[in-house]
């Protein structure tokens, strides 16, 4: 794995098929991202836009699909409007477990470790709130 990426795993009390409708529907990544906007095209070069401002910063961001395979993975390149340049890549890989689904995430090209670790952060949360969503 790159310096500046993660992975992180969590078994979440619902099926494949069920958590991967609700990490393709915009109310629910509306809901974990925290964003004020979002439009979703969950197919491959389909696009995700999401607005999100928050304290005077502008953090909104379009994901590229790179890879979906329904009930398993999604792949996407995340680009950020005030970072032209930027791109983060991001791979959600979905497995069944005794208890559920084993969702795996891992997200890479980060520029420096704290901004790895303030996403990683970030993404803890919104596991939460996503088995929140769908258990």
């Amino acid at each position: 794995m790159p310096p500046f990426a993660y992975e992180v795993s969590r078994t979440i009390s619902a099926s494949t098929a069920r958590l991967f409708a609700a990490l393709t529907d915009a109310a629910v990544l509306k809901k974990i991202w925290g964003v004020q906007q979002i439009t979703v095209d969950a197919r491959v070069g389909g696009m995700t836009r999401a607005v999100y401002v928050e304290g005077g910063q502008d953090w909104s961001f379009t994901i590229t699909y790179t890879a979906v395979v329904p009930n398993r993975t999604l792949e996407w390149v995340t680009h950020f409007r005030s970072f032209p340049t930027k791109e983060t890549r991001v791979a959600v890989r979905l497995d069944d477990a005794p208890d559920g689904t084993l969702l795996t995430l891992r997200m890479e090209n980060f520029e420096t470790a704290e901004e790895r670790d303030a996403n990683e952060q970030a993404w803890h949360r919104g596991l939460v709130l996503l088995a929140e969503s769908v258990e």
